[in-house]
């Protein structure tokens, strides 16, 4: 049998010295064969494997989502509005507690404005909660708008002025006049006299706290009112003089308390409301917050205020959540400390707070400034000071400390690509650099995301950055977005609606064709100029906005207005925006062809955005 073997071996051209030697030979053969299988059938098993874990991954996310209708644009494009108004019967005098206003017509509405909500909080009302209104003789014509508070003559142009270079426009306005003397409101009437009292909406400005007003023309309140609600749009100290806090001012003070006097601006507007809207034809018991940006995270913090209590019944956030962990007052008042250090010597009798309210507005601004060269912080962060923020945002909406109000919250597709555009153009106006690396980023971002990823943070990240070496800016917006944007939107929807209150979410990716879109896709602020039906406003003329546009316009603000008269945004004849559930987190997406469509999973993917696992994973963090 050997030397059957070995005349085998032979024939097929081994070369054997004797019997012994072919078997061995042989064997090794077979043995070097069948390791070289099992390593072909297991680099085939693995390739097999992780191109069935591709393509199952694909079809995951692509059905991730669900299957709903789509509607076109044009499908929506003949809403029916409310019938237009009729001229007035009557002069549009009211009178309120502090005496009488008289009003003016403002297109198809009746619009009030430059109301005295509270007392100029000037000299030693500088840094003090609002005061109610002096009261005044005869009649106060409500005609022009009140003066924007405090902040840089330039506004929002170094915002919005490098987008509109990207559509390969300019953008240019005055400069802003503002002033400490500013806490004034306007309000806007579809019809004079109102024959019914109407829900209101009472609008929070956008602008990071530091810049802004109730009062630009991309706020005028004639075509939102169309839809039957009146409109109330207000001014509230911006930067240091609505933010600041101080040892001085929190000893002063019977709460034992300081900063957060732009949201005390807020709660006295609210308490205005509550106090007159009745005089204008609004319900006072039917009042629904909203606001964008810097808006919306105020709208949010006031949900987690003991002070707001019975003020409103809804909020509206645009693109500003506020699940933030906040600063303490004691970290707030030791900027404040290092700030007035910084004061001129003045009179030796003054006190620190003394010589900071002595000094033009102006001035206190570049000592904050100068402090920041030092002492980084931010002066608008939610400052927990035990009386208008007794707790941190995060921890209010995780613990379910917040006033049960129904809520509608969502963002946008590329939330950051404004930014991005405009830190790029302030750096090289400057000529620094276009933004270094922060130290220990990676770790913060890490850090941040755990309690949204869990176990899944690690391969999250990894996912991430293999798609911004892809794709770059577009993948590093989506990135942001989802760790800043959706992530705490969606926690905010869970942990609300944990509470029993109605939620509806949307994610607007709308994206204006043209020169900037790849740039841009749908940045921070779009949806504003579609809410309020001012896309041919100067403000956004820039834009090349298109009849799918004005139709998309009209759907949001018939769902914005629907959900302010009854916290539900749907109608008959609109497509369906289904309610937020801790199961399916569901839905509307504003397309980016000016379609709409629902969709479920709202969790940016490995993401976990459920009540229960928020509350546990924020408590072991």
């Amino acid at each position: 049998m050997t030397q059957a073997i070995a005349k085998s071996v032979r024939a097929v051209g081994y070369a054997t010295v004797g019997p012994g030697v072919g078997i061995l030979h042989l064997k090794g053969i077979f043995l070097e064969a069948l390791n070289m299988a099992t390593k072909w059938k297991w680099i085939l098993w693995i390739s097999g494997a992780l191109l069935l874990a591709i393509v199952a991954s694909v079809v995951l996310i692509e059905n991730r989502g669900g299957h709903y209708p789509i509607y076109k644009a044009s499908s929506f494009s003949q809403l029916a509005l409310p019938t237009a108004n009729t001229a007035s019967t009557s002069e549009p005098v009211v009178q309120i507690g502090a005496g009488t206003l008289r009003g003016a017509t403002a297109g198809s509405a009746i619009a009030f404005r430059g109301i005295p909500y509270a007392r100029p909080p000037v000299g030693e009302l500088r840094w003090q909660p609002p005061q109610p209104p002096l009261p005044w003789q005869g009649v106060r014509e409500a005609l022009q708008p009140g003066s924007a508070c405090t902040q840089r003559s330039s506004g929002l142009v170094p915002f919005i002025a490098p987008m509109a270079q990207a559509y390969g426009s300019n953008f240019e306005q005055p400069p802003i006049k503002s002033s400490e003397d500013c806490l004034y409101l306007d309000v806007w009437v579809p019809e004079w006299p109102v024959k019914r009292a109407l829900p209101v909406m009472v609008w929070l400005h956008g602008g990071s706290n530091t810049v802004g007003s109730g009062t630009q023309s991309t706020y005028d309140g004639v075509s939102l009112t169309r839809h039957g609600v009146l409109l109330v749009t207000l001014n509230y100290r911006l930067g240091v003089m609505g933010f600041f806090s101080h040892p001085e001012l929190t000893a002063e003070s019977p709460h034992h308390s300081s900063g957060n006097y732009g949201l005390l601006d807020q709660l006295a507007a609210l308490n205005w409301v509550k106090q007159n809207i009745a005089q204008f034809g609004g319900d006072p018991d039917n009042v629904t917050l909203f606001g964008e940006s810097a808006g919306a995270i105020d709208a949010a913090r006031l949900m987690t205020s003991p002070l707001a209590a019975g003020l409103f019944k809804r909020v509206i956030s645009e693109s500003g959540p506020a699940f933030e962990p906040g600063q303490k007052l004691s970290q707030a008042e030791a900027f404040g400390s290092a700030v007035s250090a910084l004061a001129p010597p003045g009179n030796a009798q003054s006190t620190p707070l003394e010589k900071l309210r002595a000094l033009p507005a102006t001035e206190v601004e570049a000592l904050v400034a100068k402090a920041k060269e030092h002492f980084p912080a931010d002066i608008t962060a939610a400052t927990t000071d035990s009386w208008v923020i007794p707790m941190s945002p995060q921890q209010a909406f995780l613990t379910g400390s917040i006033q049960k109000v129904d809520l509608l919250i969502g963002l946008n597709g590329r939330e950051i690509s404004a930014f991005r555009l405009s830190a790029a153009a302030a750096a090289k106006s400057s000529g620094g650099p276009g933004g270094a690396a922060e130290s220990g980023a990676l770790k913060k971002f890490l850090e941040a995301a755990h309690p949204y990823f869990g176990s899944w943070t690690n391969p999250a990240i990894a996912v991430y950055f293999g798609k911004i070496l892809l794709n770059k800016n577009a993948a590093l917006d989506g990135a942001a977005n989802d760790l800043i944007g959706a992530c705490p939107v969606g926690a905010m929807a869970s942990l609300a609606n944990a509470s029993g209150q109605h939620v509806f979410v949307y994610r607007f990716d709308r994206s204006i064709p043209g020169k900037g879109e790849a740039e841009l896709g749908a940045f921070h602020s779009l949806e504003v100029p579609y809410v309020f039906g001012s896309l041919r406003n100067q403000e956004w003329q820039w834009l090349p906005s298109t009849a799918d546009d004005a139709s998309l316009s009209d759907l949001l603000q018939t769902y914005w207005t629907n959900f302010a008269k009854t916290s539900n945004p749907n109608a008959s004849g609109l497509p369906n925006w289904p309610a937020w559930s801790d199961q399916e987190k569901e839905f509307l997406v504003v397309n980016r062809d000016a379609s709409v469509t629902a969709q479920r999973n709202f969790s940016p993917l490995l993401s976990s955005l459920g009540a229960t696992e928020l509350k546990r994973r924020f408590k072991a963090n």
